[in-house]
């Protein structure tokens, strides 16, 4: 995509909005280097992942934190020829276990959520990584005792050797004798040896080997004679334990680095996943839609559907900025960003949109581009929902003063040298945005220059939408089935700009009546008028009816938008009616539901107490008696409740959870035994069987 329109429309503020909606290091990543795509299918599935996100955080918060560049540390452990840190294998560990958590729920819902729960299939679970990092690295201390035999029995020597050399070397500290010759700080561990310091005047008094001093060479810090074998002793441990951390350590680093190819998809996916999350808190919190794109070549015409579209930097500029940015007050920010409705394409590809100074020209132009560069990047756009965006090969823009004095350039040269690049490297399946062409220059060879352009783009089938302040160029709308004229309307009465556009219809510049308003002489103003009349009264007289039947007709259609808004509102009331008749059904037959369960089961308990009164009977008359306790044991499976359980506890499977009303907690299904109606769970670490009948697919919270 051309540099300069990016630049000119001010796509890297947008960028910068959507990164602060990024949770995690990698989404911020994927989104500074975010462009335009010329690819349809990878265009769709950008905007089919922000769509669903945006579906999916109503329901689920998803697990996006945490997550380091893990991928470049490995690369850089590659090349340096040393073992990783625990602190790295602990990010490994912390990277495995988040792709299982985004793993487990961006694909809750397949059929919901389809293009998430590709990103989904393709994050990659290392179990046996992951649980070897995990039983032997402790986020705080390193690499864990009970890693390997030997290094447990090595830690747990050193601890004994260290405690038996500080019990000594401590009660050498503390004689009474000794105290004149002992500095006061304590005992010192330096290059693991546990050293007394003792003042140098005072040397004679402690045997041992001198192995520090203190700056001034007043304190020698001596390892006790007695002690020196001991701490021999406890630097080969040391050494040991150090060789067995490094052998470990290179063990999870070459099974580290075997999977580098896989921590570098995992995280790219996790990047997509956080931009598709960003670009929906971004959508939410602007009220952005995700529009339509087609590519004219291979689907038909080319349109360009832009419905109550705003200006997305605008917006963002007018949020309330003490609020937080996920609720910016996106009302009062709408109501502060006046919106346009604009179509170019399917017949029109030339629009020429013109009308008094100041009066937004340029803003609609960056409000078009700004929109189209987000619709092609896959991002919603700021417009309303239906709007349709063409996949072009490229979008040039030359907006606004673009003067170098460095290069020597007037603002017409300078408009000049963008449109010769233009017309250099673009095709008939760009889109050009020029703003007040002909501009800069004088009137009649501006006005000559720009027909000229509009002419060679129309005949070249070139798309193209410019604004400008030359009368003559409205006409060329009328002289051409392919082009099509749009007015930025002006308030007659204040002589202020409305900042909206009307499609259809050329606009003035209104000058001669701001110079009357502003006070120019009568005589001066009235002559201009008649010359002005003379020149182009038709054409002024043509666009005057125009303005009238489109004031009319803007009248017509709030009206009628007032009337449809009031039918949205009935149609919503009597929606939520129909709900709230539906949640009194369904409570009061879920009240009928448990009052018929809890009485079955208090009829069920009463039977089951008068059973073991029938222990005496007969011996021809025990099958009676267990088919009765039988059938008591399944009175409770035929109330609705009660189905609804049996079909719960039947379909249990292992390693599945169940809640256990009478304990209150969840239990791991071990066993399930349809025959006898038993699950078997482990509560607490104890392994206990539970009639299906005492099971509950809730989860106790609400209890």
């Amino acid at each position: 995509m051309n540099p300069h329109a990016l630049r000119v429309l001010e796509y890297g503020q947008i960028r910068d909005i959507l990164a602060s909606y990024a949770a995690t290091p990698l989404g911020r990543a994927l989104v500074a280097g975010l462009e335009p795509m010329l690819g349809l299918a990878d265009i769709r599935v950008r905007l089919s992942e922000a769509a669903e996100m945006g579906e999916l955080i109503k329901i689920a918060r998803l697990p996006l934190s945490g997550f380091k560049d893990v991928a470049s540390e490995v690369r850089a452990l590659a090349a340096g020829g040393r073992p990783a840190e625990p602190e790295l294998l602990y990010d490994v560990l912390e990277l495995l276990r988040g792709s299982l958590a985004l793993k487990e729920a961006l694909s809750r819902q397949p059929e919901a959520f389809p293009a998430l729960t590709r990103i989904a299939a393709g994050l990659a679970d290392l179990p046996s990584l992951r649980q070897g990092i995990d039983r032997a690295v402790d986020p705080r201390e390193g690499i864990r005792d009970d890693c390997t035999k030997k290094l447990q029995l090595l830690r747990r020597e050193l601890r004994q050797l260290r405690e038996s050399i500080r019990e000594r070397i401590g009660r050498k500290l503390a004689d009474p004798r000794l105290h004149k010759a002992f500095q006061g700080e304590g005992i010192k561990f330096k290059n693991d040896r546990y050293l007394l310091p003792v003042k140098a005047d005072y040397r004679q008094w402690v045997a041992g080997v001198i192995r520090d001093r203190s700056h001034t060479g007043g304190t020698l810090y001596i390892e006790p004679e007695d002690l020196i074998l001991e701490g021999d002793r406890l630097l080969e441990r040391i050494d040991d334990e150090r060789a067995e951390v490094q052998l470990i350590l290179w063990e999870f680093t070459r099974a580290v680095l075997a999977e580098e190819n896989r921590f570098v998809e995992n995280q790219h996916l996790i990047a997509l996943a956080d931009l598709a999350y960003a670009k929906a808190c971004y959508a939410q919190a602007f009220g952005l839609s995700i529009p339509e794109i087609h590519d004219p070549r291979e689907e038909g015409d080319f349109l360009l559907e832009l419905r109550q579209a705003r200006h997305p930097y605008l917006l963002w500029l007018n949020r309330d900025q003490r609020r937080d940015r996920r609720d910016p007050g996106l009302e009062e920010a709408r109501a502060k960003v006046v919106p346009l409705d604009v179509r170019l394409g399917d017949p029109s590809r030339l629009l020429i949109i013109t009308g008094p100074n100041t009066g937004g020209k340029t803003v609609v132009l960056k409000t078009i581009g700004l929109n189209l560069l987000m619709a092609l990047s896959g991002m919603p756009i700021a417009a309303e929902a239906g709007s349709k965006a063409p996949l072009v090969s490229n979008l040039f823009a030359d907006i606004g003063d673009e003067q170098s004095i460095e290069q020597s350039l007037s603002t017409f040269s300078a408009h000049l040298a963008q449109i010769v690049e233009i017309l250099k490297v673009g095709d008939a399946s760009a889109l050009v945005l020029l703003d007040e062409l002909g501009a800069g220059t004088d009137p009649l060879e501006g006005a000559a220059l720009a027909t000229a352009l509009l002419d060679w783009f129309y005949r070249n089938d070139w798309k193209a939408i410019i604004t400008t302040h030359l009368g003559s160029l409205k006409e060329f709308a009328y002289l051409h089935e392919g082009a099509e004229n749009a007015a930025m309307l002006f308030d007659p009465e204040t002589l202020k700009p409305t900042y909206r556009m009307a499609m259809g219809i050329p606009g003035s510049s209104h000058a001669l009546e701001i110079a009357r308003r502003m006070g120019v002489n009568a005589e001066i103003a009235g002559a201009a008028e008649e010359r002005m009349r003379e020149i182009q009264a038709p054409t002024e007289e043509v666009i005057e009816k125009m303005m009238s039947s489109h004031r009319q007709m803007e009248k017509e259609r709030r009206r009628m938008q007032r009337l449809r808004q009031r039918a949205q509102g009935e149609r919503r009331a009597a929606e939520a009616d129909r709900e709230e008749a539906a949640a009194e059904r369904a409570a009061w037959r879920q009240e009928a539901e448990i009052l018929a369960d809890q009485a079955v089961r208090a009829a069920r308990e009463k039977l089951l107490a008068f059973l073991p009164k029938l222990q005496g009977v007969p011996k021809a008359l025990q099958p009676v008696v267990e088919e009765l306790r039988w059938t008591v044991e399944l009175l409770l499976a035929g109330t609705p409740l009660g189905e609804r359980r049996e079909e719960f506890a039947r379909s249990l499977k292992k390693e599945d959870e169940v809640y256990v009303p009478k304990f209150r907690e969840r239990c791991k299904v071990r066993k399930v035994n349809k025959s006898e109606r038993v699950v078997t769970v482990l509560l607490n670490g104890i392994v206990t069987d539970v009639k299906f009948d005492d099971i509950s697919w809730l989860d106790g919270k609400n209890e």
